[in-house]
């Protein structure tokens, strides 16, 4: 190649001429670049039709199916007691003894009254008889044996209530064993030997049945039309693994004027005693069940009122604004898209507010769906 000398007016000018497309070459690609980095960056997800459950969940104390106090019958003195606190009892099982000296007592002069009762009337009765001959005889007047014969109903009258009273002496006998009422575990024993019980006095145990359990939970007016006798509920119990099933047992027949709340009594199995009263725990209950929905994201949506929204969608590398019409808010913030996307759009969660119809755009796919 033969040397071009820059001495030569032409050399200087294809010199000049090549430095400068250079430089102007290598401005554009700059200035392409910084366009670029000034393109807003946001996040999508793409939307699919989903199945999903609405749910609520409570927070509940823990009941006893059945509890009570067991109290005496009748007054006396505790004599000995056979069962405490945690053990378990069958029902009609003798938890304790009250002194049975007066009640022995009051059943044998009940006896004796009868026996007295009894005396009288065949008295009453021999001497109506008698009467009746005599007064066949025309020996004593028809008032005589008229008041023989009041004298024996009376007397029978009497026999009766002697009767009713040997009974009643007996079954306040009965009330010196302290009787379970039903199958169950003893909460509390307050009956110690040589303490005076009386009837209406402080119960002896308290008595509860642990084999269901049951819970109370205030739930919402707006709520109440999904729910039914029968629905099932899961509980959870912090300290217990696993999910327990139960059901909803019985509904309060209103609500409460200050909360709009309606008590609502759910029951579940407890075979293994680990469900325990005074527990606290977390009831679930599956209000309504979507199928194949569309759902957005909070942070894409602009609400407005009448139940709509806008959001951006992108096609290709613009972004474009829509309007939606939404149903459904999960508990979660998602919201139900009932009109205005389709599956497969590409719906902004992140950087809307970037954005305006029509603008280019950078995407990123969002973190875990867009949730």
């Amino acid at each position: 190649m033969t040397p071009v000398s820059l001495r030569s007016p032409g050399a200087l000018c294809v010199l000049f001429f090549t430095l400068a497309s250079s430089a102007c070459s290598s401005e554009k690609a700059a200035a392409g670049k910084d366009a670029g980095a000034r393109l807003p960056l946001v996040q999508v997800v793409t939307v699919q039709p989903v199945d999903e459950q609405i749910r609520r969940s409570f927070l509940v104390t823990l009941q006893p199916q059945e509890q009570v106090g067991v109290s005496a019958k009748t007054s006396g003195y505790v004599t000995a007691w056979f069962v405490d606190r945690g053990d378990r009892v069958r029902r009609g099982q003798r938890l304790a003894v009250i002194e049975r000296d007066e009640l022995t007592e009051q059943q044998r002069q009940a006896a004796a009254g009868l026996q007295s009762s009894q005396a009288t009337l065949e008295n009453a009765r021999q001497n109506l008889e008698r009467l009746e001959r005599l007064l066949r005889d025309q020996l004593v007047s028809q008032a005589e044996v008229d008041a023989a014969r009041t004298a024996l109903r009376t007397a029978e009258a009497q026999v009766e209530v002697a009767q009713a009273n040997l009974g009643l002496s007996r079954m306040r006998a009965g009330y010196a064993d302290i009787l379970a009422p039903f199958d169950g575990v003893v909460m509390k024993r307050n009956a110690e030997v040589g303490s005076l019980v009386s009837p209406g006095g402080q119960p002896l145990f308290l008595m509860a049945a642990i084999g269901r359990i049951k819970a109370v939970a205030a739930v919402p007016q707006a709520d109440l039309r999904f729910l039914r006798e029968g629905h099932p509920v899961i509980l959870t119990v912090d300290g217990l693994p696993g999910r327990l099933p139960g059901v909803l047992k019985r509904f309060s027949p209103g609500l409460d004027p200050a909360t709009r709340t309606m008590e609502v009594e759910m029951e579940f199995d407890n075979p293994e005693r680990a469900l325990l009263p005074g527990m606290f725990g977390r009831a679930e209950v599956v209000l309504e069940e979507l199928k194949g929905v569309l759902l957005a994201s909070p942070l894409s949506l602009a609400r407005q009122e009448g139940g709509t929204g806008r959001a951006y969608v992108v096609e290709g590398d613009r972004a474009r604004e829509v309007t939606l019409r939404l149903g459904r808010t999960l508990p979660d913030g998602r919201v139900e898209v009932v009109e205005g996307l389709s599956a497969g759009d590409r719906l902004v969660v992140v950087g809307r507010e970037l954005l305006r119809d029509g603008v280019n755009v950078r995407t990123v796919d969002a973190p875990g769906g867009g949730k």
